[in-house]
């Protein structure tokens, strides 16, 4: 499949679809074991030098990950609308933006006391973070690349590639990085450098990718600079999106701290509860991106017939989905979190693990619902929508941080993400209805 403007049926998007959510389980599942390696490879003072620079981490991750996921927003629109002219202008002038970030990267990774500054790292892990921080300042716009590059592909139907290359590529890393400390005889700065490596990799084997294949061949060989609209839609797309995912940080921030005020054996419950809701919940965005592929190309035919009907279908099938994810959850929630901590695990600590992957599993058609709306509206152009859902969700995040934990505990926490996810969804449903012509997710 080309595109997603040609006659769908159900074996083409779902064979879109499938890679793009087997990839995800798998990376998100090899997380733990990276994890695991991690510890067994670096000792104790390494690790809180990682934990110590993850804001920085997380902070590039909002801005260059999420500035070129809005870039592909546009990008797919262009693919939709067959001009060549204007698909050439929009990835090449999302391509001057990763150079500008990557340039950028480099001369921030000069200034890494100062971000250790900033970032407040405690001054006895200085001498060790230094180095570690400074491959991890360089990692932003290579990250934002990669990022572009998978976007532009996926616009074209093709997610085998991308899916391959996460699934193997987080392999690759932990091995990269073992061996830059075992032969190597490097110390923490091994993570950011496999990081980098990684980022890097990727990127120069999407473009050998693109350059094989026609329709990437002809956006790489002929390049042009972006007329003046186009630079303006991929500066809106590219700011609300990353507007978008800096409130939400800044609320879950907050929510974090307050949640580090529980008691130790709840707390150590929560970390447990929560990885595979993480886990099952980013694998609902496979259908939030290729809804967001079909709504974006679609538009652009006015075949607005089509984009609703499998809108409709990517929600059905997603809540479909979660409805094995809470009959698993309900039924086999203490033999998971025994599987994932040990059958050595404090009681209060696995019935507060219980409590809170029970109950936010049982939110996850709402968090389903809340990306599906949020990729289909920004797909339809309506790029204010991005900052209103984050700054709801943030909102929200205060509002328990600040009120309901204190007042009502744990519990709270447990029901935060139903509230974080619901508002936002209902307000993305609405606005969909609203903005999409023809109004409801049905034939």
């Amino acid at each position: 499949m080309k595109n997603f403007t040609e006659e769908l049926t159900h074996r083409k998007v779902y064979g879109f679809l499938i890679p793009l959510f087997l990839s995800t389980i798998l990376t998100q599942s090899y997380s733990v074991v990276s994890a695991a390696v991690t510890g067994r490879y670096l000792d104790a003072g390494a690790l809180s030098v990682i934990v110590a620079c993850s804001a920085c981490l997380a902070m590039e991750n909002y801005i260059c990950v999420s500035t070129t996921t809005g870039f592909g927003f546009y990008i797919n629109r262009c693919v939709g609308s067959a001009d060549q002219r204007r698909q050439r202008e929009a990835l090449w002038g999302a391509l001057l933006f990763c150079f500008a970030m990557i340039v950028v990267s480099l001369l921030l990774s000069r200034l890494s006391e100062p971000v250790m500054t900033l970032a407040n790292v405690p001054d006895y892990m200085r001498e060790n973070a230094k180095p570690y921080m400074t491959v991890i300042l360089m990692v932003g716009g290579f990250w934002g690349l990669e990022n572009l590059l998978i976007q532009v592909i996926e616009a074209f139907g093709e997610s085998r590639v991308p899916a391959l290359l996460s699934t193997v590529g987080v392999v690759l890393q932990t091995l990269v990085m073992v061996g830059l400390i075992t032969w190597g005889g490097l110390g923490v700065e091994a993570s950011a450098l496999a990081v980098l490596f990684l980022h890097i990799g990727r990127a120069m084997i999407l473009i050998a990718w693109m350059l094989l294949h026609s329709s990437g061949r002809e956006l790489l060989l002929h390049p042009c600079l972006p007329s003046r609209p186009v630079c303006s839609e991929l500066f809106k797309n590219g700011c609300s999106k990353s507007l978008m995912m800096v409130i939400i940080g800044l609320g879950a921030f907050v929510f974090n701290r307050r949640i580090n005020t529980l008691p130790e054996d709840v707390l150590t419950g929560y970390a447990y509860g929560q990885t595979p809701v993480d886990l099952l919940m980013s694998s609902l965005s496979a259908f939030a991106v290729t809804a967001g592929l079909i709504t974006g190309q679609n538009t652009e035919r006015k075949r607005l017939a089509v984009m609703r009907v499998w809108n409709r279908r990517l929600l059905i099938g997603s809540f479909i989905l979660c409805g094995l994810y809470i009959v698993i959850a309900l039924t086999f929630a203490p033999a998971l979190i025994r599987l994932l901590a040990g059958t050595e695990l404090a009681a209060e600590s696995l019935a507060a693990a219980c409590l809170v992957f029970r109950i936010q599993v049982l939110a996850l058609p709402l968090v389903s619902c809340y990306m599906l709306c949020r990729n289909a509206l920004q797909s339809l152009g309506v790029y204010w929508v991005l900052p209103l859902l984050g700054g709801t969700e943030a909102v929200i995040n205060l509002l328990f941080a600040w009120l309901l934990i204190p007042a009502f505990g744990y519990i709270a926490v447990c029901w935060s993400a139903a509230a974080k996810w619901g508002v936002p969804a209902l307000i993305g449903l609405l606005l969909y209805f609203k903005k999409n012509p023809g109004g409801k997710l049905r034939k």
